[in-house]
């Protein structure tokens, strides 16, 4: 999922958009996007009805779900090619082509402004944040969640992106001190991380009981840091 200025999109590949998009059927993404969801609605708390923005929605993914819960939802993002598999999904969800660094919304216009794996790739995360915080609507809430470099999921990506042409070769993972640094501007964050089995799949099969464990005792661990603040 991609937000803004990016030095160079690897998204804008649609053979990267469509492996990306394809991934959450396999067996392994089915349970990485389960637990991820778990902990992105336990802490966004999506309401039918509600306005909501998804900044770097990619090919729709969150998006999607979204809407399917009730919610009028913009999904927007700066690839092209992740876009058109987006609008090729049958989803009351309205697109739009934009930098997460330059939102053509309104102050104060959504209840919901959710950004999955999007600050990652843009050049300065700071200007993204200020945008999506802006649009976040008075007693509304900001759910961002990025890659964590304390985790194995990060490290695989890492030296996958040495061997061979990646999306994540120019990729920035947050430490999870980094991360709440980042939230901490716009008030107290809350926050966890998610997915506490290895890429290699070793685990998979205790997943829940993994999850469940990792957040009580190493939050700073999981695969995925999700956090939220109130606005």
């Amino acid at each position: 999922m991609v937000g803004s200025g990016i030095r160079h999109n690897p998204f804008e590949q649609v053979s990267v958009a469509s492996g990306y998009d394809n991934w959450y059927g396999t067996s392994m993404g089915q349970v990485v996007d389960r637990l991820e969801k778990a902990l992105i609605y336990q802490l966004a708390q999506p309401r039918p009805g509600e306005l909501a923005l998804d900044v770097g929605t990619g090919t729709g993914h969150f998006a999607c779900d979204l809407a399917d819960r009730g919610l009028r939802v913009i999904g927007c993002d700066c690839s092209e090619a992740m876009l058109q598999i987006a609008r090729s999904k049958d989803a009351d969800v309205v697109w739009q082509r934009c930098d997460a660094e330059g939102l053509p919304f309104r102050d104060d216009s959504f209840d919901l402004v959710i950004s999955v794996t999007t600050l990652e790739f843009v050049d300065d995360a700071h200007p993204a944040l200020d945008e999506m915080f802006r649009v976040v609507a008075r007693g509304g809430r900001l759910v961002v969640a990025v890659l964590n470099a304390r985790s194995p999921w990060s490290r695989a990506r890492i030296r996958e992106a040495r061997q061979k042409n990646s999306p994540f070769r120019n990729a920035h993972f947050y430490t999870p001190r980094e991360f709440v640094a980042a939230l901490s501007k716009f008030g107290r964050p809350r926050w966890s991380s998610s997915v506490f089995f290895p890429p290699s799949g070793r685990g998979m099969p205790m997943a829940d009981v993994l999850e469940r464990l990792g957040q009580r005792l190493c939050p700073g661990r999981g695969a995925l840091l999700v956090g939220r603040v109130d606005k």
